[in-house]
């Protein structure tokens, strides 16, 4: 189970990252899967608002090149 947010930093393909939450277990796995739609939405959201301030760091870092 896995359960991912992609973004790019550019406008080609270049600059592609994926943050994401994946199961390591069967017993994860089976909790993971077992979550509701609300609650997989739920981390989805808060991945992408972490992918946020990680593309920002590292938006910084390339322009700092």
């Amino acid at each position: 189970m896995e359960i991912a947010r992609d973004r790019f930093l550019d406008d080609g393909d270049e600059l592609h990252m994926t943050l994401s939450l994946r199961s390591r277990t069967t017993a994860m796995h089976s909790l993971l899967t077992a979550l509701s739609v609300r609650q997989r939405e739920t981390i989805s959201d808060i991945l992408a608002k972490a992918l946020d301030e990680v593309s920002a760091v590292v938006r910084e870092a390339q322009e700092c090149k």
